[in-house]
């Protein structure tokens, strides 16, 4: 290129709307006309398309009179096949290829110029693959894959292969699309790379995500049947990932991982060697555990670097429902009596950790603490009932910090989060403990007005009877139902909180804290109770203004859309809410 000449307004302004007259007898190389960015005409045209099907009339016409656009790259690299696969312009890059296939082959290395375009990276060494995957193009990434198949997409900069993108994008997201993504490519594509960053796999990216789905397909296309024991630079397999991402709700990723290679949960970390057993016990992930130990019985046997086993893990959650649940598991239950290095069964760290966390000694008087003979000594000679009943103050110090030293979990998240640590949880039970305040002040001002707006009834009473002046009108009887509504879901939001600090305030009867997974659902439940309580309050505030000021139509219609106005205002903050935590990661 021997000199870049900056597009005036006016051909900037033809190519955003493919305007292609101005550009017929310009007499300048067209490839020399550049923004700033060093975006082409095509560039501009492609990025300033609102649909997915765009007119190629333009891109047509275009490439007739100047070849070499189909090639030229911006700034960051990327080429107008690039853009158009971003925008998930389909016919563009139909187009794109069939004007690349019209020139002839590089007569050395025989590669089609078609195909030397669908290979070409940018900056980040994204190809138009990689940049389809990531905006969810089904239909694109089914061009490029189709016309090379033989090809295989290497990974970028940051170590993603176009299969690791796809996998690591949150299903929620265009959930249809991005299945026809992966599909695509693992349909059409004879050699796949797996590949993420940091030794990570899609198979680890599905996993995190909690996407079954596409786990299932990814360890059936895979022949060497190697993906499921593949670690990352951890030393985390899949399973690990989805032992740590599953949740009670779904645990279906681990169940589709130990059916296609159960011996999986034999892999053990690098530096800590915990195994996903290990990560299910200290996440409190009952079913998780279950269904490990039913897969694969013996990997129970296993401990990490300090000789910790499951249990040992379990009691360092400091989940205590969880930790009952385990010992009804026979493959757990055995490991009651098991020693870490230090000659400490799990029985010891709750002895320990008693001291600190009442609901621990109901605990020890039902397993039996005392019995020297089931749970022996540790190696400084000392029983559980000696840690529990003695003044052992430097060992029972030293037994609650390794409690707390059990790592972090996969790309820099941790520390875990410990149910029962009063200190790192005290912030956010004051938080909660505020805002359930809060709620309660909102939901009993709702109750209040709505009493009083009961009693005192829009156009008032007849004096002879005492009944509704309004009884037979409709707005009338929408005021009564709503304003019923919203009186009975603001009573029964109070109550909710109500119940709440009383549970909290009898914790003593079972020297067992409430559960605070429940307490916060309980919480939602009321919130959820307040908001619609807040709605039909302005029904009926509505409704009730409406029937009075029915003879004067205009001030009541006026009156009655400012009160809709609360409706849009809702729709507008929630629009908002949701745009920005689009992306985010339960």
């Amino acid at each position: 290129m021997d000199s870049i000449i900056y597009m005036d307004p006016v051909l900037y302004k033809a190519a955003e709307a493919g305007n292609i007259g101005p550009f017929e007898n310009y007499q300048t190389c067209l490839d020399q006309l550049l923004t700033p960015d060093e975006n082409t005409i095509l560039h501009v045209y492609l990025t300033n398309q609102s649909s997915k099907t765009v007119p190629t009339d333009f891109v047509d016409r275009i490439l007739e009179r100047c070849p070499p656009l189909l090639f030229q790259a911006n700034k960051r690299g990327e080429t107008p096949l690039h853009l158009a696969a971003a925008y998930g312009h389909s016919n563009v890059v139909s187009v794109l290829i069939d004007h690349a296939k019209a020139l002839p082959a590089d007569p050395e290395s025989r590669v089609t110029e078609a195909k030397m375009m669908l290979r070409m990276k940018n900056e980040e060494k994204d190809t138009a693959l990689h940049v389809a995957a990531r905006n969810i193009q089904a239909q694109v990434v089914e061009i490029l894959t189709k016309e090379d198949p033989e090809f295989s997409y290497s990974a970028n900069v940051h170590g993603e292969t176009p299969l690791y993108i796809a996998a690591s994008i949150m299903p929620r997201w265009s959930e249809l699309e991005r299945g026809k993504v992966i599909d695509e490519i693992l349909t059409n594509c004879i050699s796949v790379d797996y590949g993420g960053p940091k030794g990570r796999t899609a198979l680890h990216a599905a996993s995190r995500l909690g996407d079954h789905g596409t786990a299932r397909k990814l360890l059936e296309k895979e022949k060497e049947n190697t993906l499921a024991k593949t670690t990352d630079e951890n030393g985390w397999s899949p399973l690990h990932y989805a032992a740590y991402f599953s949740t009670w709700l779904n645990i279906s990723v681990v169940k589709v991982l130990l059916k296609y290679d159960a011996s999986a949960a034999y892999i053990a970390e690098t530096e800590k060697k915990r195994t996903a057993l290990h990560i299910a016990a200290i996440r409190g992930l009952v079913d998780v555990m279950k269904e490990i130990v039913s897969r694969c019985p013996a990997c129970c046997e296993l401990v990490d670097n300090r000789g910790w086993n499951a249990l040992h893990y379990a009691v360092a959650s400091k989940d205590i429902e969880a930790f009952e649940k385990y010992l009804d598991i026979p493959g757990l239950a055995r490991l009651v009596t098991k020693k870490d290095d230090k000659g400490n069964t799990p029985f010891h760290l709750i002895a320990a950790l008693a001291h600190q966390q009442k609901q621990w000694r109901v605990m020890l008087d039902e397993y039996g603490y005392g019995k020297r003979e089931i749970y022996g000594l540790n190696k400084q000679q000392l029983s559980v009932d000696d840690i529990y009943k003695g003044n052992f103050g430097e060992i029972q110090k030293e037994i609650l910090e390794s409690l707390k030293d059990v790592g972090s979990g996969p790309i820099g998240r941790g520390p875990f989060f410990l149910k029962g640590d009063d200190e790192e949880n005290k912030e956010e039970k004051d938080a909660m403990s505020k805002a359930r305040e809060s709620h309660l002040v909102v939901a009993a001002l709702i109750a209040t007005v709505t009493f009083a707006a009961a009693f005192t009834l829009p156009g008032g009473y007849k004096s002879d009877r005492g009944t509704a002046i309004l009884a037979k009108k409709a707005a009338f009887i929408v005021f009564v139902v709503s304003d019923s509504m919203s009186m009975m879901l603001s009573v029964s939001a109070v109550f909710i909180h109500v119940l709440i600090s009383v549970i909290h305030g009898l914790e003593w009867v079972k020297h067992k804290e409430i559960d605070e997974e429940a307490a916060m659902k309980l919480f939602g439940v009321a919130t959820w109770l307040t908001m619609i309580g807040m709605g039909t309050m302005i029904i009926a505030f509505i409704t009730g203004i409406y029937a009075v000021l029915e003879p004067s139509l205009v001030l009541a219609i006026s009156t009655c859309l400012l009160g809709l106005s609360f409706f849009f205002l809702v729709y507008l903050v929630l629009r908002f809410i949701l745009k920005h935590l689009k992306y985010y990661i339960y």
